[in-house]
Formats: C-alpha cells, structure tokens, sequence
C-alpha cells in the first residue's frame, strides 16, 4: 500500500524474461482472476501468444528501433537483432566469457528501448479498450530474479522503468519492483489444490535463471492466501538459454573439422543449424518425453555442404550433423546440476533452520521448469539418488504448476489484487538473503570483545568516549522481518547554529554469514550500499537543547533522538524516519533522501564527510 493513500483502479503486470516477456492486468472493483495479454504486433489477429519474444532490432548503424518481438526475423543474421540481454543488466554478472559480451550500458539502454515498445504496446490497446485510460489509475508491477540482490541495483532499474514511460504517462500511473520471480511464482503455485500446512519447495525454472524458494502454507482453503518464507531466496543463472549455448559449442566444435568445405564461418553456420525449422527447439523441448523415444537422433543439414558428404569425426553423414539423445542428455546434466545444488542447498538449509519440518511439494514452473526431463532428473534425485538422504524429504512429490511459462506473471498480478481487495498480505514477513547495517559510532565499553584495539574519541559536547565507524546490523542474513520494517534508535548532537544542516550516514550490505558479520567498517566483509540523510530541524524530532544551564561548562549542543525504519522489499529497501513515539514523519518515503552507491562501481566503507550518528548499547 501507498503511504499517501493511492489505490490503483488497474494492475498491470510485466514478467521481462530472458527469451519471451508476459503481461497479465486485471481491474477493480471487481478484480477478477488475472487475463494474460495473447494479441501482439506481428501476428494475426486470430494467432494467439501468451508471451512476446524478448528481442529487439535497430536500423544498421544507427540506435533506432526498427522491430521488436514479433516483428522480428528471428533466423536474420542481422547484426542489429539483439536478444538473450537479461542477465547483462546486472553488472556483477561473470558467467559470460565471450570477448564480444555487452556491456552493462548496452543491455540497458536495449532494456529501455525494448520496454517502451512493451508500454507502448498496453497503452494503445487499452486506450481502445478503456474509456479515458491515461486517466485510470494504474499500477505497473515488476518482477526481478533473484540474482539481483543489490537494492541499489534494483533502485537504478526503477529508474530504468521510468525511461521506458512506466509511471510516466501523468500523475494517475505508477511503476513498482513487485516480487523476486521465485515469489511470484509461489503465488500463482498456492492457488492450486495444496492444504494449510502443506511445505513447497518452489523451483522456477526459465530461459536465464532457475529460482528457488520453500514456503508454508499457513492458510486454510476458506482464508486468504498467506505463506511463511521458511528461507531466503535465492537464484542461479540457469536455464534453457545455458542449453542453447553449449549445444552451439558442441556444433562449433565439430564444423572445425571442415572448416574449410564451409563457405561461412562455423559461429554463423552453427547458428542457422539450430534455427532450422525450429527442429532443434521441438528435439530440446521434447525430450524425456514418451514422443522423444521416437526421435533417437536429431540430423540437422550443414548449410553449404554439397550432397553426398561423410565425415565421422565430426558426427556428418549425407551432408547432415547427427546427434543423439545421449548428446542432449549431457548437455542437459550440466545445467540439471546446478538446479539439483540450488534445491539440496535450499533443502538443507530448511534441516538446519526448522529440523522437523518436511517438504511436502518440489513444484516447478518456468519454461525449463516444463520440461519432462527436468522433472524426471529431480524425482530420481530425490527417490533413489544421492538426494533421498535428506530428511526433509520423506514424503516430498514433484508437482507442475498449471502453466508454468505463466506462473511469474500472474502471481505478480494475484499477489497485489489480493492485497488491494482483502486488505491482507500474501507474504507478511520475508526471509533475508542479506544483511544490512549502519555506520555509527557507540559508546565505549572497555569489557566488549568487539571494542578492543579500536580508537576512542571522547566527545568534547558530552565528555563521554565513543568508537567512530562500528556497523550495527539493524538485519541479518537469514532473519525473518516484517514486511513493516526494523527499527533501530539513534542519537545525533549537533553544535548550535548548525542544526539546519542535513545529516547524513551510510547504510552498508553483507552476504558473508551472520557469524562472520564485520562489526565494524575497517574489516572486510562489507560494501557501502547508499547514503541516507534528512534535515532533522524541519521534522518533528525531538531535539532537546543540553548544558544549556548556567552551571554547564560544556559547550551547549542540540540532541535528537529519532527512529530509522528499514523497509525490505521483494529485492528494494526503503527508508522510514520516525519520531521517538513511532509516528511516521516523512510521506512516502520523501523525508530521508537515498543516494545509492551506483552498482557498477565498487564500494568501500569510509565515515568521512558523515555527521557521526550514535547508537548506544545499554
């Protein structure tokens, strides 16, 4: 909810996704089940597509869009066609070692423009679909995988929206971070026929990241939906796009062997092979099906070979590249290795937080996550291989959702139509993959472990000693919190005639161990995530002036004394600022300015420039 009391009349969801993008809406006051957006530029008016490809094109040499989605040619080799972009807009992604990978600047700038195309799109067929439609208030709800775990990252994204005209299009409409697509996911997954009490393990699968999460249905089938987060989520980047890469390799490998009968290079030639009549996609997708038994090699042509060629070494016969079920197989088992870690380590980390539950539900949902062999490799895994050890399995099933490419999409959607109609929240409280601190400086303790060796100030205002540059860990990673936020007290002093100055501290991030946690800024563990500051004389803070009478020897000084209340999002965080009796003193959020430490660029801790904020702890 909007803290100004905003209400959208219609929420709109987009699901952006490695290889194809969703959109699902629904409007009130009704809010009926999610509708899914089928009808998209490019195709007839009686094709049908639940999602739109995630591609986009340019004129040759210049940065104007010349196609998007359907509008593509997606066997073109045309320089200009941009797809598989996702994972590039985070910048710590590494998993790319090509020389010609984009760049993080790049894949933004081909986000923006893509999603305009996207807004542009929902704009004009509601604009003919709903009287007065710049008018309505809307809603925009993303969501994010959850390899994206810097708020900071997931601020600039936002921003990114914007760009694109999400939430710009006037006052009525606004553009929001909803979920982590393993959350939304889980949504969509808790309207299928499971029982209060019921534990699901969700794996969602996709094009470019495979996220999972395990939650417990605390409702019952006649309550509203609530579900506990028993862990943190958390995310690979795994899925089908991986499968399509090595598959290229493996291609790319063998046309080395007549690299010279060729009369392209071997990148463009493995290419077309695997665009050719989309055989290569049905093979993929179909395997470990019954159908895939039917289909024990795949040949595809060689483009350029004369009829007649033979080549055993590199799998050619009559001109054609053969491969067998066994090629696909492990080509699979690379990526279906990395899903089977993320689940044990999930499942695990269940044993060891909450030892007597059992899962009750591995459910799986994506486009990977569809897939027959996916499911088939999880359930020996769990049965009769090296994972049925694990005891929080014994009675465990491998379940599907309905529509696994849909779930992220309409949960979305679900997740906020149930919080705008029933007043409740799906998700109340959240499990932190992370933890979040602030640089303060406490007062001395001769007797704490954590003091020891550092430098003590004495305070000229208050006379007491202080240690500058401590961490107090407001969350920790692995902690459950409200979705209402963590309050910590602080203290500022500041000298008279300066009390019209902002403050300003730093909010720093961890992802080491909760038990390994840096207490204060020197040691490592650490990276800054944002500045936050206010002017405290314009707030309703208590500030109460000290050695203000004729005795004091000390210097006079103003002392505030507030709450800082972090909010943590699906993958954001917001500031609140509070006065000692917990009323909430900025609007939405306006009150305490947040500059992000940009996620591009490294981060060390430092207290300088920063007006000490003091936390003491007694």
């Amino acid at each position: 909810m909007y803290m100004d009391g905003w209400t959208p009349d219609i929420v709109v969801g987009i699901d952006f996704g490695m290889t194809c993008t969703g959109v699902a809406w629904s409007r009130g006051p009704a809010w009926a089940e999610p509708k899914t957006f089928q009808h998209w530029p490019g195709k007839m008016i009686h094709e049908l597509a639940n999602k739109v490809p995630t591609i986009i094109q340019y004129t040759p040499g210049s940065s104007s869009v010349s196609g998007w989605g359907f509008l593509c040619d997606q066997d073109s080799e045309d320089p200009g066609l941009i797809d598989y972009f996702k994972l590039h807009l985070d910048p710590s992604f590494r998993e790319d070692a090509r020389p010609d990978r984009p760049t993080t600047q790049q894949a933004r700038q081909w986000y923006v423009d893509y999603l305009r195309a996207i807004h542009d799109h929902i704009a004009s067929v509601f604009s003919d679909t709903i009287p007065r439609w710049r008018d309505q208030k809307a809603e925009f709800v993303f969501s994010v995988p959850t390899t994206w775990k810097n708020p900071s990252m997931i601020a600039e994204i936002e921003q990114l929206l914007r760009s694109a005209g999400f939430g710009s299009d006037g006052g009525n409409h606004r553009a929001k971070i909803g979920l982590t697509e393993a959350e939304a996911a889980a949504v969509y997954a808790s309207k299928q026929q499971y029982e209060k009490d019921d534990v699901l393990l969700i794996c969602d699968a996709g094009g470019g990241t495979t996220d999972v999460n395990v939650l417990k249905i605390m409702s019952s089938k006649a309550e509203p939906v609530s579900l506990k987060p028993l862990s943190w989520v958390e995310g690979r980047p795994v899925g089908s796009i991986a499968i399509d890469n090595e598959f290229h390799v493996l291609i790319v490998d063998r046309l080395g062997h007549i690299q010279d009968q060729l009369r392209e290079d071997p990148d463009t030639v493995a290419n077309r092979m695997m665009r050719e009549d989309g055989r290569f996609e049905r093979f993929k997708c179909s395997y470990g099906t019954a159908l895939s038994n039917l289909m024990p090699t795949l040949p595809l042509r060689v483009p350029g070979l004369l009829d007649g060629v033979y080549h055993p070494e590199a799998m050619i016969e009559n001109s054609s590249m053969i491969f067998s079920r066994d090629d696909l197989k492990r080509i699979f088992n690379i990526q279906m290795n990395k899903i089977l870690t993320l689940t044990d380590e999930q499942l695990d980390r269940v044993s060891q937080h909450h030892p007597s539950t059992q899962v009750s539900y591995l459910v799986l949902s994506g486009g990977l996550g569809s897939s027959a062999y996916v499911k088939e490799r999880l359930r020996s895994h769990y049965k009769t291989g090296p994972g049925s050890f694990r005891p929080a399995i014994e009675k465990m099933e491998i379940a599907t959702v309905e529509e696994p490419q849909l779930a992220v999409v309409q949960g979305l959607v679900t997740d906020r139509i149930h919080s705008i109609s029933l007043g409740t929240e799906i998700f109340s409280e959240r499990c932190c993959s992370q933890s979040y601190g602030v640089v303060c400086a406490e007062k001395h303790d001769p007797n704490l472990k954590r003091h020891l060796g550092q430098e003590v100030r004495r305070d000229t205002l208050d006379g007491e000693t202080w240690v500058d540059g401590q961490i107090q860990w407001f969350i920790q990673q692995g902690q459950t919190v409200s979705i209402n936020g963590v309050t910590k007290p602080f203290t500022i002093k500041r000298k008279m005639g300066t009390e019209f100055e902002p403050w300003q501290t730093q909010i720093v991030m961890s992802t080491v161990p909760r038990e390994r946690l840096p207490t204060n800024i020197k040691q490592d563990g650490s990276r800054r995530l944002c500045e936050v500051s206010t002017n405290l004389k314009t707030q309703e803070v208590e500030m109460k002036e000290k050695n203000r009478h004729w005795y004091s020897r000390r210097e006079r000084y103003l002392r505030f004394r507030f709450d800082v209340k972090a909010v943590v999002g699906a993958a954001d965080l917001k500031f609140v600022l509070l006065t000692k009796d917990k009323k909430v003193i900025n609007d939405d959020y306006n009150a305490i300015e947040v500059v992000w430490q940009p996620a591009m660029e490294p981060a060390s801790v430092n207290a300088n420039g920063t007006v000490p904020l003091y936390y003491s702890l007694t």
